[in-house]
């Protein structure tokens, strides 16, 4: 995140306010995304971060200098006659379920109204505040086509006009933006990735001539390396660099990028591994969408990952533009053989590393010794949120090829773990242990040989309470529940959700956040297109697809549990389900079984917990040969059947 003090926050917001008056507009509409439409963000687009102090994801800003009239107002949430809703300010902050605890922490609400999606939109806001005729700004190079054309449909019912802004404002007025990150470009070697480049280039384009199609935008960076077996390091925790790439039907291909990403070095291999490539500066990409448009080519656009800039160009000027999920993304997402065998490698490496760091964890914390309060009290006095989150990162640094995490650690005691992306890096003072029972870690690492997520909930402390105990073996049944499912060809995320949910459900209990998402091969951690969620979930789960099951339970200012797995989808083995699908455990570390109530765990649950324990140790003891005897303790002890 951008450092930047409030005041300087709110001289932002002024000179903002200024420049829309400039440019004749009465709002203006910021989005989290980046022109890749990426949520992992570069410090140098950190819009939303430096203008409200909101660090989540995902969200939109709204600042209006032009209203109906005096506030306070209420508007009406159209998706709902009979919710209403204050609105005290002209600005405001929108972000979804997994923000709403966060986001009103962050946010000063002397100065912006903080919205869920789930109840107010941003054009809900801007309807309800805006006259007609009023002009809302955007800078369609941070807003996905889709999103366009929705903003103008409902903008344009309640006489307001959407207006493409030439560069984007807040740019304009952010004084000391950090300049761009510009990575070497590292290259990836075939016996990681599986497939060696050329080859992809060859299935790409008869990809584009079996449909009739001339060229394919693609403007996701992880496609891009993904298809030219390239990483680099341009984002934190997303092994890519920035560019984008047209690919043609006759196998030609023209590559934008910062030359700067090229090193002397990788210049003199490249050719070799990708074979020969066409490469340009990405400043000239608005070029190649001019000579597409003009030659009247059929050009195949990801509608998802492609910005509205990008649509505009080539529609306005003639091109022919095909929509649909983009060509790379249904190859990435289905990891060959050797990209399925390095994801077991890196999670046993995983497994190891956080058994270890559990282990070391259990002695200082273990139940049977929290009856000595004073005893206790002096074990855990040096040990707050940010030491464990560096303790778990030490566990993996030490095991082989180790690159980096894949996300930022969230490390959360007590009420922290109540925030579904909680991070004690960015508040004044990590939680420190004594106070809590529970302590979530969600951490993840990038192997060379591929990438991991895991979640686990974790007895650390006195005061636990049945409720507690409880919502635990709920949220453990609803991940068994899922991971146990066996289900048919062409069944999507969204027809499996809610086999999570329900042992939840039937207990009126639920979660704002999807239950799974993809997990890229040494790519982005959330990898579409695949994901499990009520919504936008619509894409069928294949075989190699690597998935999340994490369900969760959230009591605001009180505790937070989730429970996640990464798992590859396989073909089932049972006699008779050979043409079904199932889920296949990556992840190697056990369930803490002290939180659950053994009674409500069914004897097929039961069973399914006991199989998946005697894995972890058989699999964990038998790789790791240097564990030591406490580790072997922990391991045997936290894996027994119950």
């Amino acid at each position: 995140m951008t450092d930047i003090t409030q005041d300087e926050s709110l001289d932002l917001l002024d000179a903002l306010k200024e420049k829309l008056i400039e440019h004749e507009l009465d709002a203006i509409l910021i989005p989290h995304d980046d022109e890749y439409l990426s949520g992992d963000l570069t410090p140098d687009c950190e819009r939303i971060a430096t203008l409200t102090g909101f660090t989540g994801s995902a969200g939109y800003v709204c600042v209006t200098v032009k209203q109906k009239g005096e506030f306070p107002l209420e508007a009406t949430n159209r998706k709902d006659e009979t919710v209403q809703v204050n609105i005290e300010h002209g600005q405001a902050v929108f972000v979804d379920g997994r923000y709403k605890v966060q986001v009103k922490e962050q946010v000063d609400a002397e100065v912006y109204d903080t919205f869920n999606f789930a109840e107010v939109t941003p054009f809900d806001y801007l309807i309800a505040v805006l006259p007609k005729k009023s002009r809302v700004g955007v800078d369609l190079k941070c807003i996905s086509r889709t999103y366009q054309q929705k903003l103008e449909k409902e903008l344009n019912m309640a006489g307001i006009e959407l207006v493409a802004t030439d560069e984007n404002l807040f740019d304009v007025v952010w004084e000391g933006r950090p300049h761009p990150v510009c990575s070497a470009v590292e290259l990836y070697p075939d016996e990681y990735n599986g497939c060696p480049s050329l080859q992809k280039r060859k299935n790409l384009a008869k990809a584009l001539r079996d449909r009739g199609l001339d060229a394919t935008i693609i403007s996701r960076p992880e496609s891009v390396c993904w298809l030219l077996n390239i990483r680099g390091r341009d984002r934190d925790y997303l092994p890519v660099i920035n560019c984008r790439l047209v690919a043609y039907a006759n196998e030609a291909m023209e590559w934008y990028l910062n030359l700067d990403h090229l090193t002397d070095e990788i210049q003199a291999n490249l050719e070799d591994h990708i074979g020969h490539i066409d490469i340009f500066p990405e400043a000239g990409f608005d070029d190649v969408l001019e000579r597409l448009s003009s030659s009247n080519c059929k050009v195949y656009v990801d509608s998802a990952s492609t910005n509205a800039h990008i649509f505009e160009q080539l529609t306005v000027k003639g091109a022919q533009v095909v929509e649909g999920l983009g060509l790379c993304e249904i190859p990435k997402a289905c990891k060959n053989s050797i990209e399925l065998a390095g994801e077991h490698k890196a999670h046993l490496k995983d497994g190891v590393a956080l058994c270890r760091f559990l282990a070391w964890l259990d002695d200082i914390t273990k139940a049977d010794n929290i009856t000595d309060l004073e005893a206790y009290q002096r074990r855990i006095e040096d040990l707050d949120e940010a030491v464990l989150a560096e303790k778990a990162e030490y566990f993996r640094k030490i095991e082989g090829d180790y690159i980096e995490p894949s996300f930022a650690t969230i490390s959360a005691l007590g009420p922290n773990a109540a925030m579904c992306h909680y991070n004690h890096a960015e508040v004044s003072e990590a939680r420190k242990f004594g106070k809590d029972p529970l302590y979530l870690i969600d951490s993840g690492a990038h192997f060379i040989e591929g990438t991991t997520d895991i979640t686990r909930t974790i007895l650390v402390g006195p005061n636990l309470t049945e409720h507690m105990q409880t919502l635990y073996t709920l949220v453990l049944k609803a991940h068994i529940a899922l991971a146990s499912t066996i289900f048919p060809h062409g069944t999507c995320g969204m027809q499996l959700d809610a086999i999570a949910r329900r042992p939840l459900w039937e207990h009126g209990y639920d979660y704002e956040h999807g239950t799974g998402h993809g997990v890229g091969h040494l790519l982005a951690v959330h990898e579409g297109p695949h994901n499990i969620s009520t919504r936008s979930s619509t894409v069928p789960l294949e075989v190699g697809m690597v998935v999340s099951i994490e369900p969760g339970y959230y009591e605001t200012d009180e505790f937070g549990i989730r429970l996640e797995n990464l798992y590859e989808v396989s073909r089932c083995s049972q006699a008779g389900f050979t043409d079904m699908l199932c889920f296949e455990p990556l992840t190697l570390v056990p369930f803490d079984t002290r939180l659950i109530i053994r009674e409500m765990l069914s004897p097929t649950e039961r069973t399914w917990l006991n199989e998946y324990h005697q894995n972890v140790l058989t699999v964990i003891k038998n790789t790791a040969t240097t564990l030591s005897d406490l580790e072997v303790s922990y391991l045997t002890e936290a894996t027994c059947a119950i």
